[in-house]
């Protein structure tokens, strides 16, 4: 398996595995990752982000907004 293979959620939300794997990283290292009010991902503390991680978030964004909206709903 790679980085580029899809895993599929409860409820119909397909995502790649790195997109998990980036976040349960983030998770571990006991980083807040959640959606502002405005839409914009937010993980805390932000001072704590290497530039590795800043620019893999960037990178994985639109997955990682979306598997937070998707984990944020199944917790509600």
């Amino acid at each position: 398996m790679n980085g580029s293979d899809l895993v599929a959620l409860r409820g119909g939300l397909a995502v790649p595995v790195s997109a998990l794997r980036i976040l349960w990283d983030l998770e571990a290292r006991e980083f807040d990752v959640r959606m502002a009010d405005d839409g914009a991902l937010l993980v805390t503390p932000g001072s704590s982000l290497t530039p590795v991680d800043r620019q893999t978030i960037r990178r994985h964004r639109d997955d990682l907004r979306r598997l937070v909206c998707y984990c944020q709903e199944v917790v509600a």
